[in-house]
C-alpha cells in the first residue's frame, strides 16, 4: 500500500512538471503579439532565449515556428531547416491550425528560397487545408501570393490573378493597403497578359484609387505596369506620353522602372532614348530584368536599324528564356494542387502511378527540347537572313552613291576650262579610282562580297574632303554660284550641303551619302537662311536651277 502511494505521488509530480512552463514561455507568447508590427524587436527577443531552457516539444516547436517568422520578416532567407524543424515534427500531428498554418507555409518559403517550388507549392497547398478554421488571414494571403507567383512562373495567369484576388480581399480585410495594392496590380497585369482588358482596366482604376495611400515602391509599379498595359492594348500615343512623363515626374529616378521608359520611347520612335533608358539604373541580378533589357534592346536596335546589335540582344535573350523555360520545364509543378488531392485519397497506387508519369515527363522534356532547340535555330536563322538582307541593300545603296559621284564627276571634267588645275587633277584622280571600282564589283550577283564591301566603304569614307573639294571645284566653274551662298550666310558645311545637291544628288541620297540623320535639320537651316519657304519648292531643285541662272547670266 505504501509503495502504490508512492508510485501515485511520482506520477502526480511528473504530470505537474509537464504542464510547468519555463520561464521564457511568456515572452514567447508576448512575442506572438507584436511579431507582425515589430519583427526586428522579435527577433531580439526571440535570438536571445536559451532553447535548452525551454519546456516540452511544444515550446521549443512554438519558439521555433515564431523565430522563423521573424527571420523571414527581417528578409533573412534560410535555405535549411535547422530552425523550423522542431515546429514540422511537432505540428505535423499537433497544434492549433494558426500553429500548423504558419509552419507550412515558412517551409514553403525556405523551399522557394532555394529554388525547389514544387515542394514550396506542396507545403502552401497544405497550409491553407490546415489553417482553414484559422484566423490568421494575413498568413493565409501570403501563401495565395506565393502560389500566384508560381503559377505565373508557369504561366498559369489565369490561376495567378485568382490567387491574387482571394489574397487581396485578405490583405484589404487586414488594413495592409500595400500589400492589397500589391495583389491588384499582379491582377490586372494578369488579365493583361490574358488580353481580358476590360477586367484589366477595370482593377487599374480600383489601384489608381489607392495613389497617395501607399508606399512610393507601390505608385512606381502602378505607373510601371498601368504603361505595360496601355502599351499592348495600342492605345493613343498621346495618352501614353502623358501617363509616362506623369511617372517620370512624380517618382524618383531611382525608383521608375526605365524598361517600361524604354519601350514607352520606342513605341513613340524614340529609338536613341529607348536605348539610353535601356541601360539605365537596370539591377541585372533579377533574372526578369535581363530578360526584358535584351527584348528591348533587340526590338529597338533592329528598327532603328543597327542589325548587328540587335542579333546580339536577341541571342542574348533567347539563351536566357531558353534556359528559363527549360528549368520550369523540369519543376514539372503544374499539377501539384491535383496531385497532392489524389495522393491524400488514393495513396497506396502512388508507386504505380509514380513511374507513368516518370516516363510521361520524360518524353515531354525530350520533346521539349527538341522543340526549344528547332525554335532557337529557326529564330537565328531569321535574324542572319535579315541581316545579310540589310547588308546587300546597304551595298546596292554605296553603289549607287558611287555611280552618282562618278557621273557627276565626270560631267565636271567636261569644263576643264573653268576648273583649277589642282582641283581637275584631284577630280580625275578620285573619278579614275571610282570607275576602276565599278568596273571589278557591280555585277549581277547578289551575294555579298563582304572584302568588297569594305574596299566600297573605304573608298566612300573619306567624303567630308571630297565635299570640300567639290565646294572648291563650283568656286572655280560656278564662282557666282557659291558668292551668293556665302552672301546668304550659309556655313562652309551648308555650302558644301549645297554641292552635293549640286552635282545631282536628292535629297534622300544626299541624307544616305553623308549618314547624318540631322540632314533634315540642315535642310530646313539652308532654307531659311535662302528664303525659301518648308513648302515652296524642291532644294535639290531651287539649288540646281539657281546655279544654271547664275551660268547663263
Amino acid at each position: 500500500m505504501k509503495n502504490c502511494l508512492l508510485h501515485l505521488i511520482t506520477i502526480s509530480l511528473a504530470l505537474a512538471g509537464c504542464d510547468r512552463n519555463s520561464e521564457a514561455w511568456q515572452s514567447i507568447l508576448t512575442v506572438e503579439k507584436y511579431i507582425e508590427d515589430r519583427p526586428d524587436s522579435a527577433l531580439a527577443v526571440l535570438g536571445n532565449i536559451d532553447v535548452e531552457q525551454l519546456s516540452g516539444q511544444a515550446e521549443k516547436a512554438k519558439h521555433a515556428m515564431l523565430l522563423s517568422m521573424a527571420l523571414d520578416k527581417n528578409y533573412e532567407d534560410r535555405t535549411d531547416f535547422d530552425i523550423l524543424q522542431p515546429a514540422i515534427d511537432w505540428y505535423e500531428n499537433h497544434g492549433s491550425p494558426t500553429d500548423r498554418l504558419r509552419t507550412y507555409y515558412y517551409q514553403g518559403r525556405i523551399y522557394q528560397n532555394y529554388g525547389d517550388n514544387e515542394k514550396a507549392m506542396v507545403c502552401f497547398v497544405k497550409a491553407l487545408d490546415a489553417g482553414e478554421k484559422s484566423d490568421d488571414i494575413i498568413t493565409k494571403a501570403r501563401a495565395l501570393v506565393a502560389q500566384g507567383n508560381i503559377y505565373k512562373s508557369l504561366h498559369k495567369f489565369d490561376r495567378m490573378v485568382n490567387a491574387n484576388l482571394t489574397a487581396a480581399q485578405y490583405f484589404i480585410e487586414a488594413g495592409l493597403v500595400n500589400s492589397h495594392m500589391n495583389c491588384l496590380l499582379r491582377i490586372f497585369n494578369g488579365y493583361s497578359i490574358l488580353n481580358e482588358y476590360d477586367q484589366a482596366y477595370h482593377y487599374a482604376e480600383i489601384s489608381r484609387g489607392f495613389l497617395g495611400q501607399v508606399g512610393i515602391l507601390q505608385e512606381s509599379n502602378f505607373y510601371a505596369t498601368y504603361l505595360s498595359l496601355l502599351l499592348q492594348n495600342k492605345r493613343e500615343d498621346e495618352v501614353i506620353q502623358q501617363v509616362a512623363e506623369e511617372y517620370i515626374n512624380s517618382i524618383p529616378a531611382d525608383l521608375v522602372d526605365w524598361h517600361t521608359i524604354s519601350l514607352v520611347n520606342y513605341h513613340l520612335g524614340n529609338y536613341d532614348e529607348a536605348i539610353e533608358d535601356a541601360y539605365r539604373l537596370n539591377r541585372f541580378e533579377v533574372i526578369d530584368s535581363k530578360v526584358r533589357h535584351h527584348a528591348i534592346l533587340s526590338q529597338v536596335h533592329q528598327d532603328a536599324g543597327h542589325h548587328k546589335e540587335a542579333l546580339e540582344a536577341y541571342r542574348n535573350y533567347i539563351s536566357i528564356t531558353d534556359s528559363l523555360d527549360f528549368a520550369a520545364f523540369q519543376q514539372d509543378t503544374q499539377f501539384i494542387e491535383e496531385r497532392h488531392t489524389l495522393e491524400m485519397r488514393t495513396i497506396e497506387e502512388r508507386t504505380k502511378k509514380n513511374y507513368t508519369i516518370f516516363a510521361s515527363a520524360f518524353l515531354l522534356m525530350l520533346a521539349g527540347g527538341l522543340f526549344l532547340w528547332k525554335s532557337h535555330s529557326l529564330k537565328i536563322s531569321r535574324m542572319e537572313k535579315q541581316m545579310a538582307d540589310s547588308e546587300a541593300e546597304r551595298y546596292r545603296l554605296m553603289c549607287f552613291q558611287m555611280e552618282q559621284e562618278r557621273d557627276n564627276l565626270a560631267i565636271l571634267l567636261t569644263q576643264k576650262e573653268s576648273l583649277y588645275p589642282k582641283v581637275m587633277a584631284a577630280i580625275s584622280s578620285r573619278l579614275e579610282l571610282l570607275n576602276k571600282f565599278f568596273a571589278a564589283h557591280i555585277t549581277d550577283n547578289c551575294e555579298i562580297d563582304k572584302k568588297a564591301t569594305r574596299e566600297l566603304e573605304e573608298l566612300l569614307s573619306d567624303k567630308e574632303d571630297f565635299m570640300n573639294l567639290t565646294r572648291l571645284a563650283f568656286a572655280g566653274s560656278k564662282p557666282e554660284f557659291i558668292s551668293h551662298l556665302e552672301e546668304c550666310g550659309l556655313s562652309e558645311q551648308e555650302i558644301n550641303y549645297c554641292c552635293l545637291y549640286a552635282i545631282g544628288l536628292k535629297g534622300k541620297e544626299v541624307g544616305a551619302y553623308i549618314e547624318m540623320r540631322s540632314h533634315y535639320n540642315i535642310s530646313s537651316g539652308i532654307r531659311e537662311k535662302l528664303g525659301i519657304g518648308e513648302h515652296d519648292t524642291n532644294l535639290g531643285i531651287y539649288i540646281r536651277k539657281f546655279m544654271n541662272r547664275q551660268s547663263k547670266a
